[in-house]
C-alpha cells in the first residue's frame, strides 16, 4: 500500500500536469508557463522545475498521460473484435477519430510553439512511439493469441507509424485510411492463421 507521501506526490503531479495540459491547451506550447502552472497548483515555479526538469518535460509528461489514456479507448476498440483484422481496421479508426478532435494534439500541431510541441510526434517522437507500443503489444498478445508476438509486433508498429503520419498530416477520413491498413496488412495475419491452422492438422 501506498504511503501517505508517495500518494502526497502523485496528487501533486496529476495536479502539475492538469494545470499544464489546460496551459497547453489554451496557449500552445508557447503559453507554457512554468510559474503559471505552479501558481495554478499552489507550489512555486522551483517545484515545477524540480518535478520535470525543464519545460521539454513538462511537455513529455503531459504527452505521456494523454498518451496512456488515449491507448485506453483504441485497446477496447481491438478487444472489441476477436478476428486480429477486424480489431486492427477499428484500432486504427478509432486512434485516428480520438486524435482529429484531441485539445492537446490540434494544441500541439496549430497553436503557437506547435513547431518544437509537434516534434513529440515527428522528429521527437520516441518517448509517444515507445509508450504505444509497450500498450499495444501487451494487449494484442493477449487478444490475438493466435499471431506469433513477433507478428503482432510488426503489424503493430507499421499500423502506428501510419496513425502517427496521419495525425500530423492528414489525409482521407479514418475510416478510409482504416481500410487502407487492413488491406494492406490483412493478408499477412491471414498467411500467419493459415500457417498455423495447417501446423494443427
Amino acid at each position: 500500500m501506498d504511503s501517505f507521501i508517495e500518494r502526497t506526490k502523485r496528487r501533486l503531479r496529476d495536479e502539475l500536469l492538469d494545470a499544464a495540459y489546460d496551459a497547453i491547451v489554451a496557449g500552445g506550447y508557447d503559453g507554457l508557463r512554468m510559474a503559471e502552472v505552479g501558481r495554478r497548483t499552489g507550489v512555486s515555479r522551483q517545484t515545477v522545475y524540480n518535478e520535470f526538469g525543464d519545460k521539454w518535460g513538462v511537455l513529455q509528461a503531459v504527452a505521456a498521460r494523454e498518451t496512456e489514456r488515449f491507448l485506453l479507448d483504441v485497446n477496447s476498440a481491438l478487444a472489441e473484435h476477436t478476428d486480429p483484422i477486424d480489431g486492427l481496421r477499428a484500432a486504427v479508426e478509432r486512434a485516428l477519430t480520438l486524435a482529429s478532435d484531441n485539445p492537446l494534439v490540434k494544441a500541439a500541431l496549430g497553436a503557437p510553439g506547435s513547431d518544437q510541441a509537434s516534434q513529440l510526434l515527428t522528429t521527437r517522437g520516441q518517448q509517444v512511439l515507445e509508450l504505444s507500443h509497450q500498450r499495444l503489444d501487451e494487449h494484442v498478445r493477449e487478444h490475438w493469441p493466435e499471431v506469433p508476438a513477433e507478428d503482432a509486433t510488426t503489424c503493430m508498429d507499421v499500423a502506428l507509424r501510419v496513425v502517427l503520419s496521419h495525425i500530423v498530416n492528414p489525409g482521407a477520413a479514418p475510416a478510409v485510411v482504416a481500410d487502407q491498413v487492413a488491406r494492406v496488412l490483412g493478408p499477412f495475419l491471414n498467411t500467419v492463421d493459415n500457417s498455423l491452422s495447417s501446423r494443427r492438422q
